[in-house]
């Protein structure tokens, strides 16, 4: 029986420019490596990472994860480096795949994590962590003394909202990948009074997790349900 292997892509909240590094060249790079390993594509993922700190989406990572264990498949990533060049969410990559017991393909390398040691992928994530700051350092210096269009060929206004647009829509898929009202909906179900604190503290009791992969406030929580046009009222009363 031919392996099963679920594609995960990596989304940046940043536009990607580089060749080969958009979602539909990720997981091209991926069906390619299942042909030469004999192995079928069953489902396709894709993760969000900030374009800016470059951090794997924590929450996403373990709900992939989980739904590879489901399915009785794999993980396959088109890169290391592609996927992440924070050392940190390399690390938690491998560990989680250990404790799921879900094994994670990389397609560049034509190898799997479990064949790596944890000396040799402790060093990989520090080249791709190192080189992450070298990029965060020349973009730093190239945009130091540049001067934008903003005023004189693009409106303010104009671009105001196609940015929080596009923060919208990046929250609105994360939330789905997640099932945040899912869980929300669960919170408010189980709790007598469902305030935003007492949903938050019950999101962090069954390990979820805010998009920057930090416990949930009720801050983070009330600000994520208006990013993403939702009633709160409804939530509690829609149960």
């Amino acid at each position: 029986m031919n392996e099963r292997i679920v594609s995960m892509a990596r989304v940046s909240t940043s536009r990607q420019f580089a060749k080969g590094s958009s979602v539909a060249d990720q997981h091209e790079q991926i069906e390619e490596y299942a042909n030469r390993i004999n192995a079928t594509v069953v489902e396709r993922i894709e993760i969000q990472m900030s374009g800016r700190k470059m951090v794997l989406q924590a929450g996403q990572l373990a709900q992939a994860l989980d739904r590879a264990k489901e399915i009785n498949a794999s993980i396959c990533t088109s890169r290391l480096d592609r996927l992440s060049r924070c050392q940190i969410s390399l690390l938690q990559l491998k560990e989680g795949s250990e404790q799921s017991k879900v094994e994670i393909h990389i397609a560049s390398l034509g190898r799997r994590i479990s064949e790596i040691s944890n000396v040799e992928f402790s060093v990989m994530a520090m080249f791709a962590d190192n080189e992450r700051r070298q990029i965060q350092a020349r973009v730093k210096r190239a945009c130091r003394n540049r001067v934008g269009p903003i005023g004189k060929t693009l409106s303010l206004e104009y671009m105001q909202a196609k940015s929080k647009n596009k923060r919208r829509e990046l929250a609105a898929q994360w939330a789905e990948s997640v099932n945040l009202k899912s869980e929300i909906r669960y919170a408010v179900n189980q709790l007598k009074k469902p305030t935003t604190r007492a949903v938050a503290s019950f999101l962090n009791g069954r390990g979820n997790l805010t998009r920057r992969g930090r416990p949930w406030t009720c801050g983070s929580l009330h600000k994520q349900i208006n990013r993403l046009g939702w009633n709160w009222e409804k939530l509690v009363t829609s149960i």
